[in-house]
């Protein structure tokens, strides 16, 4: 009885892991990209410090799955996983490419939305030059709120990429649509 009571107690003690709130999320993710971005280091340095920080908020198979659309039902379990890791690459690489007109912004949170698994977050980008509204789409998955959309200036991320890869999926199918990817990629290490 003693031991069962002092199970109860330790378990009562145990400190509660209550589940973020969206934007508390999208908020930790940010200040960790600028606290770098508005660091003394050099922009190469910048690019390393930040790959990879904003993946562990995306939701990759949510992305993944909403991009391809219909093709995600036809595509092997290797085709998909190889979509997702060339995905994330070209998204981190989009960011990473502009690393140096990020710094100095700030975000301002303006409206946050949930209902039930699913919130949107309403934000502004702002810098000296532009404001720019930029919406996030979450979904709660295993106790954390993952990005499965964003749109910037009201234009989804996932809609475009469904969009142009849709079209080279009917004509050149995943062989092409991979072809296609990795020749970006490799475009955009040049030019980043």
């Amino acid at each position: 009885m003693r031991l069962l009571m002092i199970c109860a107690l330790l378990f009562l003690a145990l400190p509660v892991q209550a589940v973020s709130t969206p934007q508390e999320q999208i908020k930790q993710m940010i200040d960790g990209v600028f606290a770098v971005l508005n660091s003394d280091l050099d922009t190469e340095a910048k690019k390393q410090q930040i790959s990879g920080t904003v993946q562990k908020f995306l939701g990759v198979r949510s992305l993944s799955q909403r991009t391809l659309g219909v093709h995600w039902k036809k595509a092997t379990p290797e085709e998909r996983k190889r979509f997702m890791a060339l995905y994330v690459q070209i998204l981190e690489r989009t960011y990473l490419n502009r690393v140096d007109s990020y710094s100095g912004g700030r975000v301002d949170y303006l409206r946050e939305r949930i209902k039930g698994k699913k919130a949107i977050l309403d934000t502004k980008f702002i810098t000296d030059k532009v404001e720019i509204p930029v919406k996030y789409k979450l979904i709660l998955k295993n106790g954390t709120w993952q990005i499965y959309d964003i749109l910037i200036e009201g234009v989804s991320l996932v809609r475009s990429y469904r969009s142009s890869y849709s079209e080279i999926l009917r004509k050149n199918g995943f062989s092409g649509l991979f072809e296609k990817m990795e020749a970006k990629l490799t475009q955009m290490k040049k030019t980043g």
